[in-house]
C-alpha cells in the first residue's frame, strides 16, 4: 500500500482494508448472506447495463448501484455493447469499469465499514495514462496513478465535505466540488473524456433494490 502524505493523514483512518459486507443505510444495509458479492458497472458512455438478471436503463453519472450476487462464483455483465462473464469472490465489492476506448476490467473496490470513515473510490474512464485524485484542502493526493479502465480507493474521516481535483501530472483536468462524505457510506468519483476534454462526477454508493 502506498504511504499517504502526512498532510492527508488527519483525514484518513484506514487507507485500505479487505472488502466486507456492508451494514448501514444506502450501501451499508444487512445482507442475508454474509458471503455474497457486490457488483456494479462504471461506464460513462452507456446509459444501460445488465448485471446477472438486474437491468438498469438510466445510469446516473455512469455508476449503477451494487447488485448483490448471492452464491454465484461468476457474474455476467453487459454495459452498452460490452459483455463479459467475470469470476467473483465472496464478501467482495467489484466495479466493472469500461474506459473511453471500450476496454473493460473488473476492479476490486476496497470498501470498509469503519463507523468513522467514508469510502472514496476513483475511476479513470478517460485516455489519461495516469490520473490522480487530489484534495486541495489538505494539499495532498488521496489516490495516485490510476490507469485507464482502472480504479483506486481510500477511506477518509467523516462526516466531512471536500473538494476534489483530478490531475494529470501537475495539470488539473477536472474538479468535483463540495462532496459530502458520510460515515459508513461512500462516493464514487468518475473521470471521463478524451482528447483534452474531461469531466468528473461524484455519485453516492448504493445497493440495487
Amino acid at each position: 500500500m502506498t504511504r499517504l502524505p502526512a498532510t492527508l493523514s488527519v483525514l484518513v483512518l484506514a487507507a485500505a482494508a479487505s472488502a466486507v459486507v456492508a451494514q448501514d443505510a444506502s450501501l451499508y444495509e444487512d445482507v442475508a448472506n454474509p458471503d455474497a458479492s457486490f457488483v456494479r458497472v462504471v461506464d460513462a458512455s452507456s446509459p444501460v447495463a445488465v448485471i446477472q438478471s438486474v437491468s438498469f436503463d438510466s445510469i446516473e453519472a455512469g455508476v449503477t448501484p451494487y447488485v448483490v450476487i448471492d452464491g454465484a462464483s461468476e457474474v455476467k455483465i453487459t454495459s452498452g455493447e460490452t459483455t463479459a462473464t467475470e469470476p467473483v469472490q465472496p464478501a467482495t465489492f467489484y466495479s466493472f469499469v469500461v474506459g473511453a476506448d471500450g476496454t473493460s476490467a473488473l476492479v476490486v473496490d476496497k470498501i470498509t465499514r469503519n463507523p468513522a470513515q467514508a469510502d472514496v473510490t476513483f475511476y479513470n474512464l478517460s485516455d489519461i495514462a495516469s490520473a490522480d485524485l487530489y484534495v486541495p484542502q489538505a494539499k495532498a493526493m488521496a489516490i495516485e496513478g490510476v490507469k485507464p479502465s482502472d480504479g483506486g480507493a481510500v477511506a477518509l474521516k467523516a462526516p466531512l465535505t471536500l473538494d476534489f481535483e483530478i490531475r494529470d501530472g501537475a495539470t488539473v483536468v477536472a474538479k468535483v466540488a463540495a462532496v459530502a462524505l458520510k460515515r459508513r457510506e461512500g462516493v464514487a468519483i468518475v473521470l471521463s473524456g478524451s482528447g483534452g476534454s474531461y469531466t468528473a462526477t461524484a455519485t453516492a454508493n448504493a445497493l440495487a433494490r
